[in-house]
């Protein structure tokens, strides 16, 4: 019987990025995978964590890890100079992506966008130009992301991670077990091969 893997994911998040363009190692061991977008700084709300760059020692630290991975996983890597990104429309727009069966062509535009780009996605009409990339109607992109249906889907998909033990992002759930950060998936790949 095929396990499925959870994987949650943020846009603003670079480890994200990474992990995103690290799926394959999970398909490849089997297992099919369910991306659930949700909201990181509604998850750090919810547990007093902090973004790493927040920590000034950390969010170095995680500059540099991020430029090791990426030549790891032989990806483009730019540290975007408009970051943090507040991410709620563009997750929101993952949402209508999903709904709309063209999340990975979205998530695919929007993370290039802000990590190879580096484009300004805080702006609205850059957003809104980017999720056209993607497939979505502009028109429909600003409308759909408003709408309440919208909005509480990401907030049951945030609930659902936070009540799992989620406390960042990439998080990654098997069944019962949870696996945060990317280097985790070493972990995860053995327990879908027991």
């Amino acid at each position: 019987m095929t396990k499925t893997v959870i994987f949650c994911f943020d846009f603003g998040s670079p480890y994200s990025y990474l992990a995103y363009n690290y799926l394959s190692v999970i398909k490849d061991a089997g297992a099919e995978i369910e991306i659930k977008p949700v909201l990181l700084g509604a998850i750090f709300k919810a547990t007093g964590n902090q973004p790493p760059a927040a920590v000034q020692k950390k969010g170095e630290y995680m500059f540099n890890d991020i430029q090791r991975w990426a030549k790891k996983l032989n990806l483009e890597f730019k540290m975007n100079p408009f970051f943090p990104i507040l991410t709620v429309p563009h997750m929101r727009g993952a949402i209508l992506a999903q709904k709309k069966n063209i999340l990975e062509q979205y998530m695919e535009v929007m993370f290039n966008s802000i990590w190879v780009k580096a484009l300004n996605l805080n702006n609205q009409e850059i957003l809104t130009k980017v999720a056209a990339e993607s497939g979505i109607d502009p028109n429909d992109f600003s409308e759909e992301i408003s709408s309440d249906k919208i909005k509480d889907e990401l907030r049951i998909n945030t609930q659902f991670a936070i009540d799992k033990g989620a406390f960042g992002v990439p998080t990654y759930f098997l069944e019962n077990e949870m696996f945060w950060g990317i280097d985790s998936i070493k972990f995860l790949i053995d327990s879908l091969k027991n």
